[in-house]
């Protein structure tokens, strides 16, 4: 069931449809079978949200100006209905039971079928009390604190007629076939009213009257007098459709069977206490086949908005107001001349047959017989002029007088079908065929081409005296001024459709609006709107608003857009279209370019139209005030569907769904316009139009929030936005969870490459490593066995030279001295092919430098740790981590003004580490880079050193707090093959 935000509707009740207007001119519309419609509505009712709610046969519907739905009951065959002003609808069913209907959609049945010996339910009503008065099954029945009294049976309640009424006072009205009853809460029982044909169906006039209505024949009902009179309650009519008629707001008693269709009697609800009988009464009657949807009624009702409807036996008919009340004049092809009479009477000229027909404040139109005219124009006094064959003639506050019209080409007289007259106050021109352009100056008539006028006129408007405004559909409008011409450029409207002189200037054509600023003419805006296109007709009632007549239906500005566009000409028109649903008929008329707005003053105009004539009094517009109640409907996944409600959880997978909605509004639900929004989607409101469903796609999982909001036909907003919350459930997929895990794969995923890429770069710098060790392995090879070995076979040549020279001889002793040099070289040659083979020893080295800079540094202490098991060192790793060591002890005795300096090794299972550290003055990351910067690279050559052998070089130090380097190699790269071991 559909959720419903608007609780209360505070608003004002429309007002009843306007007697004046014949029932023929009211707005009708038929639907049947083939709109949705059931057959044989026996019941209606309208709830305080909005619904039209219909008994039938074939169970329950509701109807919201657009759609018939079938509600799901637990029983069909509905009797009839009744809608309390708690928002409940009472429900009674033909085969005996009754229920109630919820506002949240839910149904408490009251009586089951076959209980209580009440067979079935024909009218009920809740008093004051909240008790329940139920009339049918031979007797009267009420239900209070859930359970059922009889308060009336017998033989006189066996018939086929009962009504139950509640008036403003609470006082409870029963009625059958043969009495009518008032029940006395004083005394608990039903009293008899007394008189003549007393039963029938009750209804109530707007003063608060009882009436009670049979065949053809409505009675007031004589009542007890109360203290203080009341007007019957604003939702009664509403609640209960009547077989016999209703009285309308205004006291208009609608009446069905009088003796066939329906009939309206005026007024009747102001009479006194006679009784009245609509077949005679009734000015008006709709009781031909073509005007109903069949002749037999079953039950009428009018709703909150002032709608009349009937159910018949084949459907269902609604009559509003049309804004606009046609004129209908029969003619052959329904092209017409008009013009403003001085007297408020609209002069009309069928220009086929050339009949005249006068139209009155009351728009019937009366022909004058026995004359025909051509076509009718007023002059610049206001005069009417109808154009015969052979004269003009003058028809000016009551006084009548004639024009000769002019020969044909010099000829005699001949008869001149004229088709166009104008007055510029210095000249009258008429055109003919025959005699084409003349005008009449000074009692003669001269031909055009003796005025300084263009060869070629589509279109002519007056201006001042003696003034006009001439087109020729070529782009250009010429000011043609006592003979002086002067050329304007109207091309931005295309081809022209009207000429309209005023304080603004205005042309119309086929792209819409332009006004005369300055010396040029400027665009109005919007260009291409439909409703602008084609303006035929304008008019400016007393207020300021504007009138226009275009090709989707009379166009209203008010006063205070138009002169802001005026003001600003791009500043776009803010109008409102009265069209084909309020009874315009077609587009404006362009077949003769004249003028097809004329105002009769005090409001009133009348529009020329391709389809007649139509009559608009702006006065007496009476908008609809009753404020849509949005209601959310269902939400749509494929071919599931979920009824709305505050917090809806979708299954997984709901990416794609439409979300239906409504406002009930049955006087024009055409013109109702909805936006929405969806929260976590739409950024701003969607604007839908009158579209009533909302469509998504793609979305993802999670909470979201819908709302929408309408405004009716007559721009009157609801009261509330209709919100309701959506939970989109995710698939396994789109679950956190299995997010998480994804994400943990992926980390996984991404650690195993790492330590993929990590083995392969280190088992390319180990290769690397282990030619670089090869490399030096082979030349201590080739350095002992060709180098040392040829000093060494050298030095025995010497010694044995030396051997046979004299002890002590000079020679002797410097060639003895030469071996020892020699013998020295050939140490620090075996050292040197040793370090190429074993390389240079870490610990020994790094810590000798340290304790011998220690000694050089007075005031700085040097410490020494190793931890974990010595393990030998690649010769490549031992030479750069040595070079890096020394080069880091240097910078912290040199420039670290420390106390104590640290020297760490250790012998890690995975990594081999060389940290050493200080406690001085540290430094920072831009101390670093501006070292950089200007070449101190000490820094960088250590970081390339470690890099070399696969070693990580790295920094950690902050301002004041020491600084420590850190070289870690990893363990495969250190100790080699070794490893492993």
């Amino acid at each position: 069931m559909a959720v419903c935000l608007v609780a209360v509707l505070a608003c004002n009740p429309a007002l009843a449809l306007n007697p004046s207007i014949r029932l023929g001119d009211l707005n009708h519309t038929s639907w049947s079978e083939k709109d949705g419609v059931p057959a044989d509505i026996n019941g209606m009712a309208q709830t305080r949200d909005g619904w039209l709610w219909l008994a039938t046969t074939d169970g329950l519907y509701r109807f919201d100006g657009v759609r018939f739905e079938r509600f799901p009951l637990p029983h069909s065959r509905v009797y009839n209905l009744h809608a309390l002003g708690n928002g409940d609808l009472l429900i009674s069913y033909r085969l005996g039971g009754m229920s109630s209907l919820h506002p949240d959609g839910t149904v408490t049945e009251l009586l089951a079928p076959d209980t209580n010996n009440i067979e079935y339910v024909a009218s009920m009503g809740m008093d004051h009390e909240g008790a329940i008065w139920a009339a049918g099954g031979a007797g009267l029945y009420r239900y209070a604190n859930g359970k059922w009294e009889v308060m009336a049976d017998g033989q006189e309640w066996n018939g086929r007629t009962y009504s139950v009424l509640v008036d403003q006072y609470g006082r409870v009205w029963a009625s059958n076939d043969h009495a009518l009853y008032l029940y006395d809460r004083s005394i608990g029982k039903l009293q008899r009213i007394e008189g003549k044909d007393l039963h029938g169906s009750l209804i109530q006039s707007p003063d608060g009257r009882v009436w009670v209505g049979g065949l053809d024949s409505v009675r007031p009902v004589p009542a007890p007098p109360m203290s203080q009179q009341l007007p019957r309650a604003p939702d009664a009519n509403q609640a209960e459709s009547r077989w016999a008629g209703q009285f309308d707001r205004d006291g208009n008693l609608w009446a069905l069977k009088c003796p066939y269709g329906i009939c309206r009697v005026t007024g009747a609800g102001n009479l006194s206490s006679a009784s009245i009988v609509p077949s005679s009464q009734a000015r008006e009657k709709l009781d031909q086949h073509w005007q109903l949807s069949a002749l037999s009624i079953n039950v009428l009702l009018e709703d909150r908005e002032g709608n009349i409807w009937v159910s018949t036996q084949s459907g269902l008919d609604r009559f509003r107001e049309n804004k606009l009340i046609p004129a209908r004049i029969p003619g052959p092809n329904g092209i017409y001349s008009v013009a403003n009479g001085s007297d408020g009477v609209l002069w009309v000229v069928e220009t086929t047959n050339g009949a005249i027909w006068r139209i009155g404040a009351d728009g019937i139109p009366a022909p004058l017989r026995y004359r025909t005219a051509s076509l009718v124009a007023n002059d610049r006094d206001g005069a009417i002029l109808l154009a015969g064959k052979r004269d003009i003639e003058r028809i000016y506050k009551g006084q009548s007088s004639k024009i000769a019209l002019p020969p044909s080409a010099g000829k005699e007289m001949t008869d001149l079908d004229v088709l166009g007259l104008l007055d510029d106050g210095r000249v009258l021109w008429m055109f003919s065929v025959k005699t084409g352009l003349m005008g009449l100056l000074d009692g003669r008539w001269i031909p055009y081409t003796q005025f300084n006028l263009p060869k070629r006129i589509f279109m002519m408007a007056p201006g001042g005296r003696g003034q006009m405004w001439l087109s020729n559909n070529d782009g250009k409008l010429r000011f043609y001024d006592n003979d002086k011409l002067t050329e304007y450029d109207i091309g931005m409207i295309g081809v022209e459709s009207g000429i309209f002189p005023g304080p603004q200037l205005i042309v119309a054509g086929e792209h819409g609006l332009a006004m005369l600023k300055g010396q040029k003419f400027v665009a109005l805006a919007p260009q291409n709107s439909d409703a602008l296109r084609n303006v035929t007709g304008m008019a400016t009632t007393p207020d300021g608003d504007r009138w226009l007549n275009g090709s989707k239906g009379v166009v209203h500005i008010r006063r205070d857009d138009w002169e802001a566009s005026i003001r600003q000409p791009a500043t776009p028109l803010v109008y409102e279209v009265i069209n084909v649903l309020e009874g315009y008929p077609g587009r404006a008329a362009i077949d003769n370019k004249r003028q097809t707005v004329h105002d009769l003053g005090n409001g009133l105009l009348w529009f020329r139209a391709t389809g007649g004539l139509v009559r608009l009094d702006t006065t007496t517009l009476r908008p609809n005030t009753v404020k849509p109640a949005i209601q959310l409907l269902t939400v749509n996944v494929g071919s599931e569907s979920y009824p709305a409600r505050r917090l809806l959880e979708l299954p997984p997978d709901s990416r794609s769904f439409n979300i239906q909605y409504t406002a009930p509004g049955l006087r024009k639900p055409e013109g109702m316009r909805f936006q929405y929004r969806f929260d976590g989607v739409d950024a701003s409101w969607q604007d839908a139009g009158t579209r009533r469903a909302a469509y998504y796609t793609n979305v993802g999982p999670g909470r979201y929030t819908f709302n929408v909001r309408a405004v009716n036909e007559d721009g009157i907003a609801s009261d509330a936005v209709a919100s309701m919350q959506i939970d989109v459930a995710p698939t396994i997929t789109q679950t956190r969870w299995f997010q998480v895990l994804c994400a943990l794969a992926a980390l996984l995923a991404i650690y195993g490459l790492y330590q993929l890429r990590l083995k392969a770069a280190t088992r390319k710098i180990a290769h690397q490593l282990q030619v670089r060790t090869d490399e030096r392995e082979r030349i201590a090879r080739t350095l002992h066995d060709t180098f040392l070995q040829s000093v060494q076979a050298l030095t025995l040549r010497v010694f044995s030279v030396l051997t046979k020279m004299p002890e002590g001889s000079e020679q002797r002793v410097k060639l003895e001295a030469i071996l020892d040099d020699a013998d020295r070289t050939l140490v620090e040659g075996r050292d040197q092919v040793h370090q190429l083979r074993t390389g240079h020893d870490v610990e020994q080295s790094l810590s000798s430098m340290g304790e011998s800079l220690a000694l050089t540094h007075t005031g700085v202490s040097f410490e020494f740790h190793v931890e974990g098991t010595r393990r030998p060192l690649l010769p490549l790793v031992q030479e750069e981590l040595t070079q890096i060591g020394h080069e880091a002890l240097r910078n912290a005795f040199q420039h670290a003004r420390a106390s104590v300096i640290k020297l760490e090794i250790e012998y890690g299972a995975t990594a081999y580490v060389v940290r050493i550290s200080d406690n001085g003055r540290g430094l920072d990351e831009a101390e670093v880079q501006s070292r950089l910067k200007e070449k101190h690279w000490g820094m960088a050559g250590m970081r390339e050193r470690a890099q070399r052998v696969g070693g990580v070089f790295a920094i950690h130090s902050s301002v004041n707090q020491g600084a420590t380097v850190e070289i870690r190699t990893p363990a495969a790269l250190a100790y080699g093959s070794r490893a492993k071991a």
